[in-house]
């Protein structure tokens, strides 16, 4: 992406809420496991000072990275673990975690409400945060499916089941916006569902030949939902939707197979990850009882968009952000 410094001047703070789409190292680290993966090689394992794993579901940079990038920055701020043990970051902080949602899930990862309660705490305590802050503030919401990771996955779920929990789940997020709106941030971008069943989890039983499942359906369905719950915020210009499903299905799908986007054409491997499990269940960085690798690495992540089982490469996430990229700048009114 271009070089991004006079935003800085107008913009006092960017805070990060949402899942892995956007963690940059909130995660505890312990023993390798599909949970703390982020944390051990090949996670991490390009672009200088991310060589070593840094906590994202990347070999590099993820979407928080890029927004702070339109914001001048060259990364997204401090994790909120970090904040917690004594690093402030005057530019914000970043509450994602991976694997949240907005409600309970396994991984015990806290869900959106939560991660705001902690940002509200913070304000209240204003040592870490000024409210000062806020008067010119911006709010990624990185909610990208681990509340459908069951409906993706089942396709027996009644459609009025579906219907009904895309409801809740859309009701959560457009509530967990209008709360950070209350607190006083003034611009809001909130990331619509990429389309699910063309993730590398969904597509490796037809060898990464095409998208399987209802996960774009309930992907589509979701993003009417959120749509519709946030029409009047968009109207007033202080929420964006960040159109993923668009962006990623322009690289990943695009529809007219005759025309590929130039976009698309950086990259070889639009499905098949670069980071690949040996075991249709494990997962990237997996290794036996004796230190063994149990997955592939590709030669060059720069021509897969895809990582992993479910996250973009660095060169994925920059493709996508830089077809939001003008619409994002528009809506904050940055202009060069």
């Amino acid at each position: 992406m271009r070089a991004m410094a006079r935003a800085l001047h107008w913009y006092n703070g960017l805070f990060v809420f949402g899942d892995s789409f956007a963690d940059t190292g909130n995660s505890p680290k312990s023993d390798l496991s599909e949970v703390t993966r982020q944390w051990y090689k090949p996670y991490g394992s390009s672009h200088g000072f991310l060589r070593d794993p840094t906590g994202r579901f990347s070999n590099s940079l993820v979407q928080s990275d890029f927004i702070a990038k339109i914001l001048g920055r060259s990364e997204a701020p401090l994790t909120y673990r970090r904040t917690k043990a004594g690093y402030p970051d005057k530019f914000g902080v970043n509450f994602a975690v991976g694997g949240a949602g907005v409600f309970e899930v396994p991984r015990e990862a806290p869900t959106l409400a939560r991660q705001i309660d902690d940002f509200e705490k913070m304000l209240d305590d204003d040592r870490t945060i000024g409210k000062w802050q806020l008067r010119q503030s911006v709010a990624l919401v990185a909610i990208s499916g681990n509340d459908y990771a069951r409906v993706a996955a089942n396709t027996s779920s009644d459609g009025a089941d579906i219907t009904g929990f895309v409801g809740n789940v859309t009701d959560e997020i457009a509530r967990g916006v209008d709360r950070l709106r209350k607190l006083g941030v003034t611009k809001v971008l909130v990331n619509t569902l990429h389309p699910l069943a063309c993730t590398p989890w969904q597509s490796r039983p037809s060898n990464y030949t095409k998208c399987v499942g209802r996960g774009n359906m309930a992907a589509d369905l979701h993003n009417d939902h959120l749509r519709d719950k946030l029409r009047n915020a968009t109207a007033s210009d202080s929420v964006y939707l960040l159109d993923l499903n668009r962006a990623f299905t322009t690289i990943i799908s695009p529809s007219d197979t005759d025309t590929v986007p130039q976009v698309a054409k950086q990259f070889k491997e639009k499905l098949r990850p670069c980071c690949e499990s040996c075991d249709p269940n494990g997962y990237c960085g997996q290794v036996d009882k004796d230190g063994g690798a149990q997955y592939s690495v590709c030669s060059n992540p720069e021509k897969h968009f895809f990582w992993d089982d479910v996250h973009p490469t660095q060169a994925g996430w920059e493709a996508v952000m830089e077809q939001l990229e003008r619409d994002i700048k528009d809506f904050l009114h940055i202009s060069y």
